[in-house]
């Protein structure tokens, strides 16, 4: 246990190296999950729509990264679109929970298509439990908690087969992966995280759908993230699939729709590092609700994009 404990610690100041650097948590059913990333998602999808998602990464190591997340966004009138949204992260020693309001105004580009722009806001509530900490030295750190606001925007484009986005869902500096309170100063993220989405919906025939799809994100200081991801929808029911993250890890998924309203996921990755060797691969489980009330306004009446 002790040998653990030191583990977590080393992990916890090996983060803090780059501090400012700090990666966002990852999802392999991000398609799904847009609305976490992408303020201007909310709205796109339904009428109502709310999502349940849990991430268990890198079982078997102890500290490894713990996500849960909740979203509702919905249409509120005439091209606006709000929503909220929980994550709750914990990794190592470290724990917080984000509490974001996202608000997007959708224009008309053409019959087809649509582009939204939004903002989302909120603050981060953290604790660093360093005092659970044990180092080589033995040395003892008090722990550290507090919280600290955020703000974020995004685009999202999209019409009945395409859709693109790009984000940048933290604007501010983090102090939750820091030793010391002392050691933060409030401003601007230097090193912020970027995301690029993107997705086709190609008709095979009445029943198959075929779903490429990459998620990118970049982040100063840290190795460049991409997902590229083919997924197969039959009948508008069943979905599953393949996912690479770009030297990183292998992934399966598969989703099951219920009762028109729910759809219930399911992926597994396999890590293709180092650390595969030490871990038992990571789980992602999904519910999403999408409620439509045949009041579209401004957005798309058409589904058949699949996003």
């Amino acid at each position: 246990m002790k040998f653990i404990k030191i583990i977590s610690l080393l992990f916890v100041f090996l983060v803090s190296v780059n501090s400012t650097a700090q990666q966002t948590p990852h999802y392999t059913q991000y398609m799904y999950n847009m609305s976490i990333i992408n303020p201007a998602y909310a709205g796109a999808r339904a009428d109502v729509s709310a999502g349940l998602l849990g991430r268990k990464q890198w079982v078997g190591i102890d500290g490894a990264p713990e996500t849960q997340t909740f979203s509702l966004n919905v249409r509120a009138f005439d091209g606006i679109g709000l929503g909220v949204s929980v994550i709750r992260d914990k990794i190592g020693l470290i724990s917080s929970t984000d509490f974001n309001a996202d608000i997007s105004y959708t224009v008309v580009i053409s019959s087809q298509s649509r582009l939204a722009l939004g903002v989302k806001g909120g603050f981060t509530n953290f604790t660093n439990n360093l005092s659970q900490g044990i180092t080589p030295d033995n040395d003892v750190n008090p722990d550290i908690t507090g919280i600290y606001p955020n703000v974020g925007m995004g685009a999202f484009y999209y019409n009945t087969h395409f859709y693109a986005g790009v984000s940048v869902p933290q604007l501010f500096k983090t102090p939750k992966y820091k030793l010391d309170n002392n050691q933060y100063a409030a401003g601007l993220n230097d090193h912020m995280n970027y995301f690029a989405t993107a997705g086709y919906v190609f008709d095979i025939n009445e029943k198959v759908k075929f779903k490429p799809s990459t998620l990118i994100k970049i982040a100063s200081g840290l190795p460049l993230s991409v997902d590229i991801n083919a997924n197969v929808l039959y009948d508008n029911l069943l979905e599953f699939g393949l996912s690479y993250r770009y030297n990183d890890s292998v992934s399966g998924m598969i989703g099951i729709q219920l009762y028109d309203k729910f759809r219930l996921g399911y992926s597994y990755d396999h890590t293709l590092t180092g650390l595969g060797n030490f871990n038992d691969g990571s789980h992602e489980i999904m519910l999403l609700f999408d409620l439509d009330l045949e009041k579209r306004g401004r957005w798309l009446n058409d589904s058949s994009c699949y996003f």
